[in-house]
């Protein structure tokens, strides 16, 4: 919650639009690190193996591994396009270009983010829709609760 409102604060401070987009299967992007099993699920059992199980290498909505894989993914994905993680907020992420910048905040599933640069802030929304399904919420209006 911090790190939004330092994206806020400093959104206002600069007069920056801050814009909104909404991961539409967060959960169900993240790899799994470990190996997990799962039983097969009612009406979908192999017959004459209805005691075998899955292994799953993708995560699942209720799974307690999903959060973290999720952020892992879209962790290693910022940093492998020239975002900086803060040090003391983790969920901030900025990226500079030349006297620019771009500053993303992470919370969850939502992202909201703000920049000098319209082009790095058109480029990053484009980029993040074809990456990871979002839906592109706009101009941030309303976001928990805030």
């Amino acid at each position: 919650m911090e790190t939004i409102k330092i994206v806020l604060e400093l959104s206002t401070q600069l007069q920056l639009q801050v814009f909104q987009l909404d991961a539409k299967s967060a959960f169900l992007n993240g790899e799994l690190q470990e190996e997990v099993y799962v039983q097969q699920p009612l009406g979908y059992e192999l017959k004459g193996q209805e005691d075998k199980v899955y292994r799953l290498y993708k995560t699942l909505y209720g799974l307690k591994q999903a959060p973290k894989a999720w952020n892992h993914k879209i962790n290693l994905y910022f940093h492998q396009n020239g975002f900086g993680r803060s040090q003391s907020e983790p969920s901030l992420y900025v990226k500079k270009k030349r006297e620019d910048f771009l500053m993303v905040c992470l919370y969850v599933d939502d992202l909201i983010y703000a920049g000098t640069s319209k082009d790095m802030v058109a480029d990053f929304k484009d980029t993040m829709m074809r990456e990871f399904e979002m839906t592109n919420l706009g101009l941030m209006r309303f976001l928990l609760g805030i």
